[in-house]
Order: C-alpha cells, then structure tokens, then sequence
C-alpha cells in the first residue's frame, strides 16, 4: 500500500498480507409448549471483518495540530460465540409478551487506541523505515484501530406489544409497546505501541449497559398517531477519533440520551392522507465526554425537526 499525503511529504512503502479461513456453525432450537407459548434457543458463531479503511496502511498526518492517524493492515477478524435464550408468549388477540438472556464470548474485538504523548521515538519503532514526520521534543495525538484481546457480553431483555382492543368503545385503539434491555460488558487486553498491556477490565466499546424504548399509539379507520421515547446510557464511544487512553480519564464517552418523536396521519380516502411528524421533541443534544460525566468534551444541540406534507398512493 502506498503511504497517503496529508500537508506532509512521506516515503517508503508498507507490503502485507493476511488470509484467514472460518466455519461458522449454528445451532437453533423452538419449542412449542402450548399454542400462546414458545421457547426458543440458540448457539451461534460469527465473524466481523475490519473495514477495508482500517487495513489500509495509511497516514493521515496534520502538522499544524500535531496529530497523526495510522492504518492496521495487522487488524484480525472478530470471531464471537453467541448463545440467546428467548421466552415468548401471545396473547389471544393481537400482542405478545417476551424475555430472554443472552451471552456472547468475543475474540479479539475492535477499538481505538490513542496516545496523546506520541513521540519521533515511537514512530521510529512503530513504522520502521518511513519518513518520520514528529520533530525531537514534540508530543502528537495518535490514533489507530486494533484489536483487543477478548470481552464477554451478557444480559437481559423484555419486551410486551399489546393493542388495548379488550377495551370499550374509543379506548380500544389504543397500543403500547415496551422493551428494555440490560447489558453487562467486560473486554481485556488494551496495548501500547510496545506490546505493554496498559488497560484491562474495562467495558466493551459501543456497548450501552440500559436501553429503553416507548411506544403510545391511537388507530383508527383514518386515524393513526403514535409518541414514541427511547432512552440510552452513556457508553465508551467506538468512532475513529475516540477510544482507549492510557490514562482512563481521557477515555471518550457518548452521554446518555433520551428521544421523543411524535407522528400522525389521517386517510381522508383510500388512496389520499396528510401526515405530520415531529422529531427531537426533547432537543436532545450531540454530547461526549471524557472520563467522567461532567467533563463536556463536545455539545451540540439540534432542536427538534417538524415534517408535514401529503401521501397519494397510486396503487389503490
């Protein structure tokens, strides 16, 4: 691979390559207990490849703000055995009620290494014959995507999806729906650019340990509106410029957030509705931090977003 240009001139090239084979075997059993009720279990492996961006041996080089990002051609596949226990349960008219478990045993799992204290003496070791860009005495911020050495993931989840139709009269449009889920993630093995282990019990990248959602919907003949909220806990947050520090307090987190969407649309005719929508109700803001909570690393707010406009269905 040739090495990329950014306000920095480089030479020397970097030639490797890497082949793997896999077989990906699944088990998957139902079991029907009655009519109204179903147990259904599973094991399964599964494989996810690094993005072809990840393997590239690039640099992207930014002198003016000391930073450096760097391609891993070195980047292996993670490889997860799965194991999911579900309950599920119908009601006689329309809805159902859920549980499960679930376990996941991951191998080698992705995430961003960055070192705000990289050094001429690092990239020498790091990228043997390529022309060092990081001047005697400079600190940069380097960034790169590797893998970790293994995480295990396990939780809960609940679900009910029920339309109140049992209920007199106007209220028997009326439908809810409810799921949270609970997970728990532990990852090992995070390294520095010697092969130092400098990290280990820490949680796994992207991995939100409470989600929730809501759901409040009205249906009629021509009526149909719904007030839907979903909640999600902060986590370590998985893009490129963020990730794994040496030092914990500058691990980047996305912050908790809760959204609440409105919409509603009335058939005036078969084939003619007027909708609106309205997002974002919340003015829930775009927010990181690093290390703990009231450390703002980044805020943005949108506001919320109104749509309205019409439907005409030519296939009616």
């Amino acid at each position: 691979g040739n090495i990329v240009e950014d306000e920095e001139n480089l030479t020397g090239t970097a030639n490797l390559k890497n082949n793997y084979t896999d077989i990906l075997p699944d088990v998957n059993i139902r079991y029907q207990v009655n009519k109204d009720l179903v147990i259904k279990g599973a094991w399964t492996t599964s494989l996810a490849r690094p993005r072809y961006y990840d393997l590239v041996p690039y640099f992207n080089i930014v002198p003016g703000d000391q930073q450096l990002a760097a391609g891993n051609p070195k980047l292996e596949p993670v490889r997860s055995t799965n194991f999911d226990l579900m309950v599920e349960n119908y009601f006689k008219s329309v809805g159902i009620i859920s549980g499960g478990v679930f376990y996941k045993n991951i191998n080698r799992f992705f995430y961003t290494y960055i070192d705000n204290n990289y050094t001429q003496g690092k990239f020498a070791t790091d990228f043997p014959g390529i022309t060092n860009p990081i001047a005697a005495g400079d600190n940069w911020d380097f960034s790169q995507r590797r893998n970790g050495d293994g995480a295990t993931v396990w939780g809960l989840e609940a679900a009910i999806q029920r339309q109140l139709d049992f209920l007199p009269g106007f209220w028997k449009g009326f439908g809810v729906y409810l799921n949270y889920t609970y997970t728990h993630s532990k990852a090992e093995g995070i390294y520095d650019g010697d092969g130092q282990l400098i990290r280990s019990n820490v949680k796994l990248p992207g991995a939100a340990p409470h989600m929730f959602n809501a759901s409040l919907s009205y249906e009629s003949k021509k009526l149909v509106v719904r007030l839907s909220g979903n909640y999600t806990s902060s986590y370590v947050d998985d893009s490129d410029d963020a990730g794994y520090n040496e030092d914990p307090f500058f691990d980047r987190y996305y912050s908790k957030q809760f959204f609440l969407d409105a919409n509603a649309s009335y058939a005036f005719t078969p084939k003619f509705r007027l909708f609106a929508e309205a997002n974002n109700l919340t003015n829930q803001p775009l927010r990181y931090y690093q290390g703990v909570s009231d450390r703002t690393a980044q805020l943005e707010y949108y506001g919320p977003r109104f749509n309205m406009g019409i439907k005409f269905d030519l296939s009616k």
